[in-house]
């Protein structure tokens, strides 16, 4: 009985030595619940350059992008501005009437769109223009249109765009003259909201009233 008791440590012992001499990597060399075929881990906790997992991040943060520089050869910046400005309002704008200009029987007056506002604005089309007496009534019909549509004009702060107002001059028809009118209304173009100017130097002859599209 003694001798089967001692007999089963020796067999015990034997088995972990030659267990330990058929080869393979000891527990010790990982932390504990690693087997020696998974990746080697850092002191750090990273993954070794071999292994396939990190406690690192995946990705470092991505900066913003910075916005695309402009060329000003290209004029992109004026472009950009061109195409966000919104249109002229009435509210937004200011009017004056040039003296006539007269010639070979036809009279054109420049009447002028100022942009009083501190934004770009822009304007596009034919404006609503009548004359009209002290007391609101009208004199006479708006004017016609005459000539071609323009392009949008951008009217940058304080700059101008204007139209030309066409009529004939004094006895070149069989028609006669208007009366002189008191003020001069206009809708700019896309407007219901119209400008009012004092204008008794416009004197329309000949039935001949029009205007010509916005110009810069």
């Amino acid at each position: 009985m003694l001798r089967r008791h001692v007999l089963v440590p020796v067999a015990i012992a034997s088995f972990a030595l030659v267990a330990a001499g058929c080869g393979g990597t000891p527990a010790s060399a990982g932390p504990p619940g690693v087997t020696g075929s998974g990746p080697a881990v850092s002191a750090q906790g990273a993954e070794s350059p071999s292994g396939r997992t990190s406690s690192a991040p995946a990705s470092d943060p991505v900066a913003p992008e910075e916005p695309a520089a402009q060329d000003p050869a290209t004029g992109s910046a004026t472009a950009g501005a061109a195409s966000a400005a919104r249109r002229c309002t009435a509210v937004g704008l200011s009017m004056r009437l040039g003296r006539a200009d007269a010639g070979a029987g036809q009279i054109h007056y420049r009447l002028t769109f100022a942009n009083k506002s501190t934004t770009a604005c822009t304007l596009r089309g034919f404006p609503g223009v009548s004359l009209i007496k002290r007391d609101g009534s009208a004199i006479g019909v708006p004017a016609e249109r005459e000539g071609a549509m323009r392009g949008r004009t951008v009217i940058g702060p304080g700059k101008t765009a204007e139209v030309t107002l066409h009529t004939l001059n004094q006895g070149i028809t069989d028609s006669g003259c208007w009366s002189r009118p008191d003020y001069l209304r206009v809708y700019p173009p896309g407007s219901k909201e119209a400008l009012t100017l004092r204008a008794p130097q416009l004197h329309i002859c000949g039935d001949r009233f029009t205007t010509t599209a916005v110009d810069g």
